[in-house]
């Protein structure tokens, strides 16, 4: 898991964030053959009360494959709120993309945390 962070194009390592997550019992892992294929960190009710998918990574040999959305279902299938929620830079095409697709709505963007970039927040109601 910690090696599929390390080639994330995120610009920071997130290694202590990482371990703290799965030390808490916060990520969903994916593995595919004895490799990590994914994970999912999902904070509870961390999102002005709602369930929060903080982040989200798949293995470039993984992407396009299903993983990610898979992912994002189980987060919505475990959430412990009415609504789940997440966001992605305006510039990942390839997350908005797949959250369009699983059926998440659009909340809102926010502005000044990554410049020039703005955050689109996302939600999905919960079974």
């Amino acid at each position: 898991m910690l090696e599929l962070d390390r080639i994330a194009p995120v610009g920071h390592e997130r290694g202590e964030l990482l371990t703290t997550r799965v030390q808490s019992g916060e990520v969903i892992l994916l593995e595919h053959e004895g490799r990590v294929s994914g994970y999912a960190v999902i904070r509870s009710h961390s999102f002005f009360g709602r369930d929060f998918v903080e982040l989200l990574a798949v293995a470039a040999s993984e992407r396009r494959h299903g993983v990610g959305s898979h992912l994002l279902q189980q987060a919505v299938a475990l959430s412990s709120s009415s609504r789940i929620f997440t966001s992605t830079n305006r510039s990942n095409i390839q997350m908005v993309g797949m959250l369009e697709k699983e059926g998440w709505k659009f909340s809102g963007q926010l502005e000044g945390i990554d410049e020039g970039d703005p955050e689109l927040v996302y939600y999905k109601t919960s079974p």
